[in-house]
C-alpha cells in the first residue's frame, strides 16, 4: 500500500526504537509523522510479570487494518546481543582484554551489567561501540520503514 509522505522527527523516532522500558509503547501516526507515546503501564514489583505484560501490550498494538498508526516494537535483547557480538567481531585494533571481557559477559545469563562494566572500563572502545549500535539501529529503521511503507518526506537526520 502507498502511502503519502510523512515530515518524520528523526530524534524522536529513534528515541521510541532505543528507549528501552519494555512497558512503553511506541506508534508512528501516519497522518502527521509525530511520534505517540501511549501509557506508562504500571509499576511492577514482579519481573515474572514483566514478559506477560510485554506480550500484552503488543497484543493490544494496532493490527494490519489500523491505516493511521503503526506500532514500533521495542528493541530486543537478543538483537543488542547480536550487534555486541557483530562489534567484537567486525572491529579491527579492539585491546584482546576488552574483547575477552565482552566474551565473557555475554556467557552470563543477564549479559547487562558485565558489558557496562566492560564499556565503563574501556573509554575508546565504549565510543567506538555507541558508533557502531548507532548505526545498526539507523539501519533498523531504515528496514522498518520500508517494511511499513512509511516514505519520509526528508532523509534521515543521520544520512
Amino acid at each position: 500500500m502507498k502511502r503519502k509522505p510523512i515530515r518524520i522527527n528523526w530524534d524522536d523516532l529513534e528515541a521510541a526504537f532505543d528507549n528501552p522500558n519494555q512497558e512503553l509503547v511506541y506508534y508512528l501516526d501516519l497522518v502527521n509523522g509525530h511520534v505517540v507515546l501511549e501509557g506508562e503501564g504500571e509499576q511492577r514489583d514482579d519481573d515474572d510479570d514483566a514478559d506477560d505484560y510485554t506480550a500484552e501490550v503488543a497484543a493490544q498494538a494496532p493490527n494490519q487494518a489500523d491505516a493511521t498508526r503503526v506500532y514500533i516494537a521495542p528493541l530486543k535483547t537478543e538483537t543488542k546481543i547480536e550487534w555486541l557480538e557483530g562489534f567484537i567481531h567486525e572491529t579491527d585494533d579492539l585491546d584482546p582484554a576488552f574483547v575477552a571481557q565482552i566474551r565473557l559477559a555475554l556467557e552470563a545469563e543477564d549479559p547487562t551489567q558485565l558489558v557496562m562494566e566492560a564499556l565503563r572500563e574501556s573509554p575508546d572502545n565504549k565510543d567506538r561501540w555507541y558508533l557502531y549500535r548507532a548505526d545498526r539501529l539507523h539501519e533498523l529503521i531504515e528496514e522498518w520503514l520500508a517494511e511499513n511503507a512509511v516514505v519520509p518526506t526528508e532523509p534521515p537526520s543521520w544520512a
